[in-house]
């Protein structure tokens, strides 16, 4: 008896002895604090603060959040010019992140993903940004791309088939263009097909196609086009970028299938406007599903359309970098892996915001569930077309693989704006921007890294062998 007491005491003192320690173990930030600086409206906002206070609860660290939508920018190189503690932090791969990865601000991370054993083969391929040198600058577990939003009413009421749901299937560019003129019309209930209509006086577009880079950019790299070629030359004054940026610029300026510049300004934001009606489409990225969800559209979600012979999708996401300057690097690493990954928290996977990168939260059936599921409405039926995108058909975020974007987009921006007032055609608009690049003696590039991530092909690929 005295025995069997004795092995039960020593059997509780060893698992006290295993809560202690594993109380330990999550308690190992305990005393360290640490400060994160993100955007994000206010469904994001409130799930990242959820999951930073889950994150201080688990490891005792504490966290300081810093959102920011307006100038977020600003703020951040405010606070590291001051030498203000900022540890880790969202950052905006187009503007401000090279910039200071260049200047030796951001750790890499390479080192971080393996001691954490990390497969990159396990991930989508565009999912991560590389310096000049080949260094992981930043990793995410979260990603986003180009989508087709559409209002099931109006296909409805207007005895339109939906979107095809495969990207094996999507729509050339012109069933595209086709759908989109008999689903826009004048204040007479004219199309763009019929004699008399009025372009002045559209009370309901066809769509409203997002003038930025993924969105126009994807239909240029469907069309067989580039931004920038192998040898760092300027490729979009080319004839396969010219011709798919001058077809979508067309949507608002020949077809009259998309609001002008002029008319946008009076328009209602892009949630009121599909969910009243006033615009039959959106493509615009994957993120909005939570916005279209939040107001009640009835909504429905397929691939883009392609301007070649197969459709490519652009990826964005926000870097997830930490700041050399930090003392709590290890710290910053833990809480970047505990907001991007989906296994910790689901909120900002399933109310529409993000899509994971993890192959097998993307493929397997279980895991699926938990993020897409059945009546989600931010997950409408047909979603696994999107899926199939991201997997398949998608390319990297350009601002990852070019290098001399920030100078170069601005150049870009202004002339595109220009094509769409109807001063100039693209092929003006983009001889002027070479041009222009040569004359500032803006350096252009890819980086090695970077491109190797936009191959489709690759991402195919490692899909295949995940499943």
């Amino acid at each position: 008896m005295k025995k069997l007491v004795s092995l039960l005491l020593v059997a509780s003192l060893l698992l006290v002895g295993a809560f202690a320690a594993t109380a330990e173990e999550a308690k190992k930030w305990e005393g360290h604090s640490i400060v994160f600086a993100g955007w994000g409206d206010g469904a994001e906002k409130a799930a990242t603060e959820a999951a930073i206070a889950a994150f201080e609860e688990a490891t005792g660290c504490e966290v300081t959040y810093i959102n920011n939508n307006s100038d977020f920018d600003t703020k951040i190189t405010a606070m590291v010019a001051a030498g203000e503690q900022l540890d880790c932090a969202m950052l905006e791969s187009g503007t401000i992140a090279y910039p200071m990865a260049e200047q030796g601000l951001l750790v890499p991370l390479d080192s971080y993903v393996e001691a954490s054993g990390i497969d990159m083969s396990d991930y989508v391929a565009a999912s991560c940004y590389y310096d000049n040198d080949g260094n992981m600058i930043s990793y995410a577990g979260n990603i986003e791309l180009m989508c087709l939003f559409y209002n099931r009413d109006v296909f409805d009421a207007a005895g339109i088939e939906y979107p095809p749901t495969s990207p094996e299937d999507a729509w050339t560019w012109d069933e595209f263009v086709d759908v989109c003129k008999q689903l826009t019309k004048d204040a007479n209930g004219l199309t763009p097909n019929d004699e008399g209509f009025d372009a002045e006086n559209i009370v309901q577009y066809g769509v409203n196609p997002g003038v930025w880079w993924p969105v126009w950019g994807s239909f240029i790299l469907s069309n067989g086009g580039s931004i920038v070629d192998a040898d760092g030359n300027f490729a979009m004054n080319q004839p396969e970028a010219v011709e798919a940026l001058q077809k979508f610029c067309d949507l608002k300026l020949v077809d009259h299938v998309a609001p002008s510049v002029a008319a946008s300004e009076s328009l209602p934001a892009g949630d009121v406007a599909l969910l009243t009606g006033t615009y039959a489409m959106v493509i615009d990225g994957q993120w909005n599903a939570l916005t279209y969800a939040e107001a009640g559209v009835n909504f429905g979600m397929a691939p883009i359309p392609k301007m070649g012979d197969e459709v490519v999708s652009i990826c964005t996401t926000a870097m997830f970098c930490i700041f050399e300057a930090s003392e709590e690097k290890d710290a910053a690493w833990d809480l970047i892996q505990y907001l991007n990954d989906p296994a910790i928290d689901l909120t900002l996977f399933e109310n529409g915001n993000r899509m994971p990168t993890s192959l097998d939260w993307l493929t397997s059936e279980d895991k699926l569930a938990q993020w897409v599921g059945e009546d989600n409405p931010a997950r409408p039926e047909g979603y696994e077309g999107i899926i199939d995108m991201l997997i398949n058909y998608s390319a990297a975020p350009l601002t990852g693989q070019i290098i001399g974007w920030p100078d170069m987009i601005t150049l870009v921006d202004a002339a595109i704006e220009e094509v769409l007032y109807g001063n100039m055609s693209v092929q003006e608009a983009m001889d002027g921007v070479a041009a222009d690049i040569e004359e500032a003696g803006i350096v252009l590039g890819l980086r090695t890294a970077g491109a190797e991530a936009a191959e489709t092909a690759e991402t195919a690929e490692t899909a295949e062998a995940a499943a």
